[in-house]
């Protein structure tokens, strides 16, 4: 592909930030765009939750909707170009042929998913803005085409732009939810993923999370979260947001007293506190004005704030004026009541 085709869709990708999209739509028209210069016959976005890596949100070109069986090995933490791997190292994208030595059926992913559907070429980027990953997208082409280094290298460029635009539009821009809030629920799923016991309180959560009825279309959500605590037997914990626009946090665990491989998830509502710096991150916010915010949402006075940090009250006021420009408020009150407790 020509540079000025690659240059025309970097400047056409940092032109929809200005266009304050929605989550599906950023994907869309980046996924439109992308193929220009990097042409793929399916491809896959997912949202993440920084915190943890576990997906929270998918968008899928030419290919299903994933199910369980995607949560278990799309993103295995043992395997090649894991997300782990792509979102903490120098570069950020990777083609599977090459991480495998030209062996992918070294990969369970490959061998799962991939070959089954003829598929060869995977590009995996991980979309990293300011450390922090936001999201993934995979590219794939059918045999025997695959991707070169020249393409890797590009879509590493667009990594961080495509972070900062996924983790805008999945962060900001939502209301704060309407109605009763539910009380938290427990959902219990045993070794092949079928709910053994579920509370109503639950299955209002999941409704929030886009639950349907039919056998095997439990939310991806919840599918990863429960895949990556069978797979590591440790708790895990994502934020999501629901389609009330409301935060929902869901841990999942071992389930004790149990037989093997039941999990247990408790849903609820996500506690300002552990969505905080979440937010923050989505704006942009420096290490020094995370701190700031936090004491912000604790009550703390600038005299109290400028002790804690051990800066002078008048640079607590100028890192406020920086969080309420990035933040597009004018005071602590709107602050706290717009961007954090109803984001």
């Amino acid at each position: 592909m020509s540079q000025a085709t690659r240059r025309r869709v970097l400047d056409r990708l940092m032109l929809l930030g200005t266009a304050e999209l929605g989550l599906a739509d950023v994907a869309d028209e980046a996924n439109q765009l992308i193929a220009r210069a990097l042409p793929h016959d399916a491809s896959c976005w997912h949202t993440t939750d920084p915190a943890t890596l576990v997906e929270t949100g998918y968008r899928t070109y030419a290919m299903p909707p994933p199910d369980a069986r995607v949560a278990e090995f799309a993103y295995l933490a043992t395997d090649f170009n894991s997300l782990a791997v792509l979102a903490e190292g120098p570069r950020h994208s990777g083609v599977l042929s090459e991480a495998t030595g030209g062996r992918p059926d070294r990969s369970p992913r490959y061998r799962e998913l991939l070959r089954p559907n003829n598929m060869l070429g995977e590009l995996r980027t991980a979309l990293v803005a300011d450390g922090s990953c936001w999201g993934c997208f995979s590219l794939f082409r059918e045999a025997p085409g695959d991707f070169t280094e020249d393409e890797r290298d590009y879509a590493h460029l667009l990594a961080s732009l495509l972070g900062r635009l996924v983790r805008t539009a999945g962060v900001r821009g939502r209301g704060a939810g309407t109605g009763p809030v539910p009380w938290p629920g427990v959902i219990v799923l045993d070794a092949s993923r079928k709910v053994v016991s579920i509370t109503d309180a639950a299955r209002a959560w999941l409704a929030d999370l886009g639950f349907a009825a039919e056998p095997g279309a439990l939310p991806f959500p919840l599918l990863t979260a429960v895949e990556r605590v069978r797979g590591s037997g440790q708790a895990t914990e994502i934020r999501v947001l629901g389609s009330s626009g409301r935060w929902i946090q869901l841990h999942a665990s071992p389930a004790s007293g149990r037989e093997p491989h039941h999990v247990a998830v408790v849903a609820q509502a996500a506690p300002p506190g552990s969505i905080a710096t979440l937010i923050s991150a989505s704006y942009g916010f420096t290490a020094r004005e995370r701190e700031l915010v936090d004491l912000v949402m604790r009550g703390h006075r600038t005299s109290e704030i400028a002790a804690r940090l051990h800066i002078s009250p008048h640079t607590v006021q100028t890192h406020l004026k920086s969080v309420f420009a990035k933040a597009g408020v004018r005071s602590r009150a709107e602050l706290v009541g717009q961007r954090f407790l109803h984001p």
